[in-house]
């Protein structure tokens, strides 16, 4: 029922997140002194929570942290797309701005190795809860014009959250806690 509608709607999720990611490439190059301030609060905050973890709780802190910002691209769709919206705008931002700058002063190859490994299942899941976000979003508004059953919607939306996302997000967590790593050493080691 909702294919093609979900397809379209993780292509506009898709486009938002890469604008915003420019965005955030641009910021970095305009105000160096917020880009230091903005990525010293972030590594403190990913030491604070990767610190003196073993991979297994460090996979189920990934995934749960996921999760939380997937559940929230989701069901932000329950504020007509506002929250959603405002997610993808402000991730597309900070990961746009990280990637330009982490790229300047590592080069862009243990930067890949970093992301694509886990990302390659963790974007295109919060992309997904992003566009079923969207399209809840379109469902209360055919609702609010009597057109629609948003709760109805939300259900059939929700499953495909859960059969979709959910596990995606988890072998995603697996693999940034015990794959990821191993592929950055490799390539750290031949760069």
């Amino acid at each position: 029922m909702f294919k093609n509608k979900l397809s379209l709607a993780v292509c506009i999720s898709l486009a938002i997140f890469l604008f915003f990611c420019l965005v955030g490439a641009f910021s970095l190059a305009q105000n160096e002194e917020m880009a230091e301030t903005l990525l010293s609060s972030l590594q403190n905050e990913m030491y604070a929570f990767v610190a003196d973890d073993n991979q297994a709780v460090l996979s189920l802190k990934l995934f749960l942290n996921n999760l939380e910002a997937a559940v929230l691209l989701f069901i932000g769709g329950a504020t007509f797309g506002l929250v959603t919206m405002f997610v993808l705008m402000t991730n597309g931002i900070i990961i746009g701005f990280v990637l330009s700058y982490a790229s300047e002063e590592k080069g862009i190859l243990p930067v890949m190795a970093s992301i694509i490994p886990h990302g390659i299942m963790e974007i295109p899941a919060f992309l997904i809860a992003a566009g079923l976000g969207l399209l809840l979003s379109v469902s209360l508004w055919d609702e609010f014009k009597g057109k629609g059953d948003a709760a109805s919607d939300a259900k059939s939306l929700a499953q495909q959250f859960i059969l979709i996302v959910i596990p995606l997000l988890a072998f995603a967590a697996v693999t940034e806690a015990f794959i990821t790593p191993q592929i950055i050493d490799l390539v750290l080691q031949g760069v």
